[in-house]
């Protein structure tokens, strides 16, 4: 009887000693993806999807899976966590999907100059069980997320939230002469997203209706860096097609003209030089008086 007690007292610690040696720890196969779900003024989300592996021979409950997005320095970035139990098949893995919020000015401090990418750390720990037993695990694999194409078309898109963050303050005729004038555009240029980058040129042409009338460019470059939130900046236009500007003028007696400057932005930012098309329609006050004036 004493023996029988014995065994039966002994036999749980058997069989843990036994299923811990048959129990087999699980495993973080690959990091699957990145992706970037959204750039904007505050936030920046990505997608990190995640494998997971079962190598026993009976499924497995994983129950808690933490992740972790670390810079080259080690800071902690962006976190994120598992929900809900997750049941993975015998010798089997599965892909697991986390949304993970940065902060967007953080972020772009840590793009690479020389290739536009992000280089991080996901680290993580979770805790997998199978019958009455379980076990931790941790996991840390570096990754390098490439931002080149999607910076090639933010930046330059001078658009944040759907709000237009170039915007045009005043339009006037700087000089006005019998067969040339000068006309000016005066803007304020916005920086929600901290970048750093420089706005070298706006080569553009300004037409009236469907008439074009002159050219032009920016007046000095403008630089910015995370600290500027924004700049004051000017364009200067030189309207040499006399005719299609008298016939406006006479046409503005008490009244605008309206144009539409059309051109390409030149952005040097992140160690690449971006162009990319824009156009922005504006109208500036003039009448046939200030013309006979300035005759």
């Amino acid at each position: 009887m004493k023996r029988i007690l014995i065994i039966f007292l002994l036999f749980p610690m058997l069989l843990s000693m036994s299923s811990c040696k048959i129990f087999k720890r699980p495993t973080v196969e690959k990091i699957h993806d990145v992706k970037l779900l959204k750039l904007g003024v505050d936030n920046t989300e990505l997608e990190i999807t995640i494998s997971v592996n079962n190598p026993n021979s009976y499924q497995l409950k994983l129950d808690k899976l933490n992740i972790e997005l670390l810079s080259k320095e080690r800071e902690k970035i962006g976190a994120a966590a598992l929900q809900k139990t997750v049941v993975i098949p015998k010798r089997k893995s599965n892909a697991l999907t986390f949304k993970v919020t940065l902060d967007t000015r953080r972020t772009a401090k840590m793009v690479s100059l020389s290739n536009q990418s992000v280089y991080f750390y996901i680290s993580g720990t979770g805790h997998g069980k199978a019958l009455l037993f379980g076990k931790n695990f941790d996991f840390e694999q570096p990754y390098e997320l490439n931002l080149k194409k999607h910076l090639q078309e933010l930046i330059p898109r001078f658009d944040a939230g759907g709000e237009n963050i170039f915007k045009l303050k005043r339009s006037y005729v700087k000089e006005l002469g019998i067969t040339k004038a000068e006309m000016a555009v005066d803007f304020v240029l916005l920086n929600p997203y901290g970048f750093t980058f420089n706005l070298k040129g706006f080569p553009a042409e300004v037409w009236l209706g469907d008439t074009l009338v002159g050219s032009g460019n920016l007046a000095n470059q403008m630089g910015f860096t995370e600290n500027i939130h924004s700049k004051d900046g000017s364009m200067r236009f030189q309207v040499d097609n006399f005719k299609a500007l008298w016939s406006a003028i006479k046409g503005a007696v008490k009244g605008d003209i309206a144009y539409k400057v059309k051109g390409s932005v030149i952005i040097d930012a992140f160690g690449m030089e971006i162009r990319k098309p824009y156009e922005y329609s504006g109208s500036v006050p003039v009448s046939i008086s200030d013309w006979l004036l300035n005759k």
